[in-house]
Formats: C-alpha cells, sequence, structure tokens
C-alpha cells in the first residue's frame, strides 16, 4: 500500500469545534486536558471560521464554510519544553491520508509533527488544497510550539507540486519543501529529459504563474526535488530543477534515488532532504 496506515486502533478521532463562543477559540483551547498537548497518531475535524495568515494571496482558499479533517502525528516525546518542526502534507489522493510509517522514526528522531489534510488530492480545487495547508500549518502552531523557521510543505506527485507552489505564494509561513515526484516552475524551462509536456488530465505540466514578489520571497525558501530512475516524471523534475530552480540559483536539491518509481521515498532520502532543509544557510 502506497500510504502506509498507522493501526486504526490509535487513530483517535478528535473533535474540535471553533466559533460557538464569542470568538474563534484556538485549536487547543477545545482539548479536554487543559495546558496538555495530544501527542501520538489521531484524527481532528476542524469546523467553522478558518485562521487566516497575514499575507493572503489570490491563489489561495482561506473560508472553508464545510467540515475539514486531518490526520495528526505528534512524536511521544513532544513536551512543549522545545520547538519542534512541522510537515504539512498534500497527497495525489483524495482517500484518508496517514503517516507512512517508515516516516515515523524520522520525524521522531528530527522532532517533527506531522499533518495532512484530508480530501485533498488531485481531484480537487487548487486554491483549496492550498488553502488546507495553510490552515493546518496554522493551526498546529496555535497549538503546539513549532520553530516557525521549520515549517516544510510536503506532498506526493500533484500533492508536490502543490507544495511547491506554497514555497511562492506562501513563504511567510513554509520555510522548505518537500517534493516527491512532482514539481512546477514558474516560467518554461528547456526541455531535455521530458518525454511528455502534459499531466495526466492532459493539462500543461511543469508551470505556474507566480509574480515578482512571490519570485523574490522564494528566494529565501528551500526546495527539495525528490524523484527516481523509475518514476514516470523523472524527465519533468530533472528539466524543471536544472533548467528552472538551479539555473535561477534557488535555494534547491535534487535528490535522483536509483530504482524509485512514482512512489513515496523511503526514510532514508526523507532523512537527507530534511537534512539538506535544516543545514543549509537561510
Amino acid at each position: 500500500m502506497r500510504l502506509s496506515r498507522l493501526a486504526d486502533t490509535v487513530a483517535v478521532v478528535f473533535m474540535v469545534v471553533i466559533g460557538l463562543s464569542s470568538g474563534p477559540r484556538a485549536w487547543g483551547q477545545a482539548v479536554p486536558t487543559a495546558g496538555v498537548a495530544r501527542t501520538g497518531p489521531f484524527l481532528v475535524k476542524v469546523e467553522g471560521q478558518s485562521i487566516h495568515p497575514k499575507h493572503l494571496d489570490s491563489h489561495v482558499q482561506y473560508a472553508f464554510s464545510s467540515e475539514e479533517r486531518y490526520f495528526v502525528y505528534v512524536p511521544a516525546a513532544y513536551t512543549g519544553s522545545e520547538s519542534y518542526g512541522l510537515i504539512v502534507f498534500t497527497d495525489a489522493k483524495s482517500g484518508t491520508v496517514h503517516l507512512p510509517l517508515v516516516w515515523q522514526p524520522v520525524l521522531d528522531n528530527h522532532k517533527f509533527i506531522f499533518i495532512a489534510a484530508q480530501n485533498a488530492g488531485n481531484d480537487q480545487p487548487r486554491a483549496r488544497r492550498l488553502g488546507l495547508a495553510v490552515m493546518g500549518a496554522l493551526k498546529i502552531m496555535s497549538r503546539y510550539r513549532i520553530d516557525p523557521s521549520r515549517v516544510y510543505a510536503a506532498g506526493f506527485s500533484g500533492g508536490a507540486r502543490m507544495s511547491g507552489l506554497l514555497g511562492f505564494y506562501q513563504s511567510a509561513i513554509f520555510r522548505g519543501t518537500i517534493q516527491i515526484c512532482g514539481a512546477d516552475f514558474y516560467e518554461r524551462v528547456p526541455i531535455v529529459a521530458a518525454t511528455t509536456q502534459l499531466d495526466t488530465a492532459g493539462k500543461p505540466y511543469g508551470i505556474f504563474d507566480a509574480t515578482q514578489q512571490e519570485i523574490s520571497n522564494a528566494k529565501a525558501v528551500r526546495f527539495v526535488l525528490i524523484t527516481g530512475t523509475n518514476d514516470f516524471r523523472r524527465g519533468n523534475i530533472l528539466d524543471v530543477f536544472h533548467g528552472g530552480f538551479e539555473r535561477a540559483k534557488f535555494q534547491a536539491k535534487l535528490f535522483d534515488v536509483p530504482g524509485m518509481d512514482h512512489n513515496l521515498c523511503d526514510g532514508d532520502v526523507l532523512f537527507r532532504a530534511l537534512d539538506f532543509l535544516e543545514r543549509h544557510p537561510r
């Protein structure tokens, strides 16, 4: 199975209702155990008013009227005595998304919390997918002690493309990206290795719109692009990296993994990606 599920017996449904009193409540205020942040894997349901970032981007949806669910994983060692990093994951499919099991030891060792919106796959509007990632990040940051310089947008395939966009459209929140088998750039890149310029829906692949200000802001973001020798998107990703990020001198690194197909990376590659994001000069 592509996304490994943690056992259902430890995935606790945790209800959070926002906006029932005189004003919006922070995510953590509805926790029965006051002052104690929940750890382990669990599901949350967010209802009502969203949290908005200081910078609003026209590409991103910020208002959500329906109930939205997220999967959250918080390492057991988290106590709130020190800051943790945050990985906000967007998948390509809209089914139930849990933490890839092989990633858990890496997150534990690197002290990262993980959150993934449900129903945020390729069949959803782009603005909604971006907005769910933003809202998830802000909710976690309002409840847990998060180092804002260690908040990263991650994703797989079409979700990886969303995480890349967040590095441009919401660079004040997301300080790095982990893009697994998916990438775009704000201008056309030379076609060297790609065998197609279309996505699976027949739409142009590999390009998006960005303002000069968004491009300038993204120069402070660190981008990780991951592909493999058996990934059918490898050619596109190589072209986007070399003809886009590398040529334009972004803080970016490519991981071209031998034998990896169009799939999630393993824990070792995630470890190396985080090592780049954490050690690279800012």
